[in-house]
């Protein structure tokens, strides 16, 4: 089988709830656009009630009953109709859909891919197929986080001890950010994640690719830079598929070199940046559960960063 081509995943996202890309969002678009309007008239005609009272001599108690309270009582009885309705049909399960678990951390994304059968684990990036729908079961397993990807769905909590579901369907190819929309602590802005949507074909052949284990260290830099992660205590956190099983507490590195970002969508993927986040992470991340590793030595360091940036 061809291999996937890691190019296409090579640029940051977009953001816009203004540029639907997925079915959520086109249908959330026109409800925004509708409120914006309706509640700007709202707001004029409130304006020009208060005024034909304040003017008018002797003024009438039934103009600011009906300006204050009748008419934004109807007003957000509506937009309640409209929103529950279309929150309905955002949320529904699709029976035939790709299960995909994402449980927010501090401050990073934990993805399976499957997880009633393969339970492929990846992290801060969900690969999703153009055209089928996904069901995104959302939990967090500490504070309270929001999921919200503008151009492909709405927000949704994800709420300790609880799951929450989302089905999305994505409906054009391309990379779209993503970002923690609930305040969790020190390094909430720095929370954020990509989206990528391919083709059907491709995205069966990037999780073919994806599911197996880590590619082999096949120069002596490589080698030493497996080394010194295992030695490290790494594989007490990460997982690598081959290599290190077991370690859940960070983000699964199978194919870290893969990943057009680093620290949860804040940085571009390079060796530079990998080095920086290894020797000092709560600089780059603070409140990072992770420690930095400023210990190691250069050729440690260069080793250990060649290595992950090696796995894609």
């Amino acid at each position: 089988m061809e291999p996937f081509d890691q190019s296409t995943l090579s640029e940051f996202g977009s953001q816009s709830t203004l540029d639907p890309a997925g079915q959520g969002a086109a249908a959330i678009l026109p409800l925004t656009w509708g409120m914006t309007i309706a509640f700007g008239v709202v707001f004029l005609l409130l304006i020009a009630l208060v005024w034909y009272a304040w003017t008018r001599s002797g003024g009438r108690t039934w103009w600011i009953v009906g300006g204050g309270v009748v008419l934004p009582l109807v007003s957000i009885l509506i937009v309640m109709v409209f929103s529950t309705s279309t929150l309905q049909a955002i949320t529904r399960a699709h029976p035939d859909s790709l299960v995909i678990d994402v449980t927010g951390k501090q401050f990073w994304w934990d993805v399976v891919y499957d997880p009633g059968g393969l339970a492929m684990r990846d992290a801060n990036e969900i690969v999703l197929p153009r055209g089928q729908p996904v069901t995104l079961r959302l939990m967090s397993d500490n504070v309270i986080h929001s999921f919200w990807v503008p151009s492909i769905a709405g927000k949704m909590d994800m709420i300790p001890g609880r799951t929450n579901t989302l089905t999305v369907t994505a409906t054009e190819t391309g990379r779209f950010r993503g970002q923690c929309a609930e305040f969790c602590g020190l390094s909430h802005p720095l929370m954020a994640f990509e989206v990528v949507v391919l083709e059907p074909e491709e995205f069966l052949r990037w999780f073919e690719d994806t599911m197996g284990e880590a590619e082999d260290a096949a120069q002596p830099q490589l080698v030493a830079g497996r080394e010194v992660f295992e030695t490290a205590g790494c594989p007490a956190c990460h997982q690598v598929r081959g290599v290190a099983e077991g370690g859940m507490l960070g983000p699964d590195l199978t194919r870290v070199g893969g990943r057009a970002t680093l620290g949860a969508g804040m940085w571009r993927m390079n060796k530079g940046n990998l080095a920086g986040w290894i020797a000092d992470v709560q600089d780059m991340k603070p409140g990072a559960k992770m420690p930095s590793y400023n210990h190691l030595s250069g050729p440690e360091l260069r080793a250990v960063t060649a290595w992950l940036a090696s796995l894609k």
